[in-house]
């Protein structure tokens, strides 16, 4: 991520740099964006000739104005984050640090966004959705389903940058076309110019982006002209990222987005397409500042913090919740059991027909007997009929235990729940406003492939 602040990066463009049309302050060259930008008024321009293509600007900057005097802020001793509510809501703890030790003061810099999503999901609605989407997940700690901890959850205004850009993009990557048992291999190549619009990126360094990403998308349909009406009963997170210093996420997100378009557009030319290489730029970039309602909570569990959030406008739940392992083999248990007592089942009917000629043989040894009763056929039969069907389960083992391995591989000892979900790609690109799609797929080989998956599917139904 772009980490250094502007500021400093202005110092090193103090005497070599080229000034800015708009204010005449130091500029400096994004590789990510491949554009020249004003670290003080936000200004972006084309490197030949320092033609515009778009502003990204600092908000919030000024002290506050007397409009705002029905406000008050609240700054966390221990972690530093800052909160604004109005002067009827209260803050006991901070739900970033868990801190009781809150400050509380006027406001002192303004705190105007453009835009807000009023909140629609209440408290009691948010604790029912997380539990939910938690109780799905192997191995989380009670303690994140109890009253305990989600009663401390927290309605927050999160801010957003929302952005619009033109964007052009090269991809390449490689698609197959399967019919019967051959494989027709190509190499994509599409050039792609596209815009996206009213992109989120969360300005609040406090909390995590993929867990925002996670609970995407808004219902932009909600959006409204901020009114501080809307703010009592619940806290507004102040940026501490402007959207200036974000410019790799914004980058590494179109990036996603014109990959995402190539698979989009493929599906009818290809049964398999996969993205290996995405170079992308972007203009025209507008921006706005807009507040996103999120229910949201820290909590610190065995010396570490993590995070979960219900979207508080749409319900979807999401964390960065650990994952205790005891749990996880005591559900890998009892998921073994089942699969076990099938395998004894599977195997015992073939036993049942492969020890029959022993039965026939003591039938006929007690039919030509002198003393038919002192053979005891059914028992001198039992033995070896345990000795095949052990023999049975131990050769079945041979497919058994890879099969198990394979299907408990999914469970992993891992520390906490991956959020790897992406934001939803229909809803920030604008098709019909400026998109066209150059294709450069050129046919590669044509392999013949093999089913070597039909152990598994003979497994799979068995064991279904």
């Amino acid at each position: 991520m772009f980490t250094d602040s502007i500021e400093e990066l202005d110092g090193l463009f103090e005497t070599s740099s080229s000034k800015c049309p708009n204010c005449a302050a130091n500029i400096f060259f994004n590789e990510r964006l491949g554009k020249l930008v004003c670290g003080s008024c936000g200004g972006v321009f084309e490197p030949e000739g320092l033609k515009p293509s778009g502003r990204i600007e600092k908000r919030d900057i000024e002290d506050a104005g007397d409009e705002e005097e029905d406000k008050q802020e609240f700054v966390c001793d221990s972690c530093g984050a800052s909160v604004v509510t109005d002067y009827n809501t209260a803050a006991t703890f901070c739900a970033f640090c868990g801190s009781p030790t809150l400050i509380k003061r006027r406001l002192s810099k303004s705190f105007r966004p453009d835009l807000i999503i009023p909140f629609k999901v209440s408290k009691e609605d948010a604790i029912k959705n997380f539990r939910e989407w938690a109780s799905k997940l192997k191995g989380v700690p009670k303690e994140f389903l109890s009253d305990a901890t989600l009663t401390k959850i927290t309605g927050y205004y999160v801010p957003f940058w929302l952005i619009d850009a033109d964007c052009t993009a090269v991809v390449g990557g490689s698609g197959k076309i399967l019919e019967n048992e051959v494989t027709a291999n190509f190499f994509i190549g599409r050039d792609i110019t596209f815009r996206v619009t009213k992109v989120p990126f969360d300005g609040c360094a406090k909390i995590p982006n993929l867990l925002m990403e996670a609970i995407e998308p808004f219902d932009y349909k909600d959006l409204r002209p901020y009114n501080d009406m809307y703010l009592p009963g619940f806290y507004a997170q102040r940026y501490d990222q402007s959207a200036l210093d974000m410019l790799d996420l914004i980058k590494i997100r179109i990036d996603n987005y014109a990959a995402g378009l190539v698979k989009q557009f493929s599906t009818t030319d290809y049964d398999e397409v996969s993205v290996s290489a995405t170079g992308s730029k972007a203009g025209n970039f507008s921006q706005l500042y807009a507040l996103m309602p999120v229910w949201f909570l820290n909590v610190k569990y065995d010396g570490a913090i993590y995070s979960i959030a219900v979207n508080g406008q749409t319900g979807e739940a999401s964390g960065n919740l650990p994952i205790k392992k005891s749990n996880v083999r005591r559900q890998m248990f009892f998921k073994m059991i089942p699969c076990t007592l099938k395998h004894l089942a599977v195997t015992l009917i073939p036993s049942l027909f492969l020890s029959l000629p022993f039965l026939g043989m003591f039938s006929n040894d007690a039919k030509y007997s002198r003393h038919p009763e002192e053979v005891p056929v059914f028992e001198k039969w039992v033995p070896w009929f345990f000795i095949v069907w052990l023999v049975i389960i131990i050769l079945g083992m041979i497919l058994y235990i890879p099969y198990t391995k394979r299907k408990l591989s999914s469970i992993h000892f891992s520390e906490s729940v991956t959020l790897d979900r992406e934001p939803d790609l229909s809803q920030y690109i604008d098709l019909k406003a400026k998109f066209h799609m150059e294709k450069k797929d050129k046919m590669g080989m044509v392999t013949h492939r093999t089913d070597s998956n039909f152990i598994d599917s003979v497994m799979e139904w068995v064991f279904k």
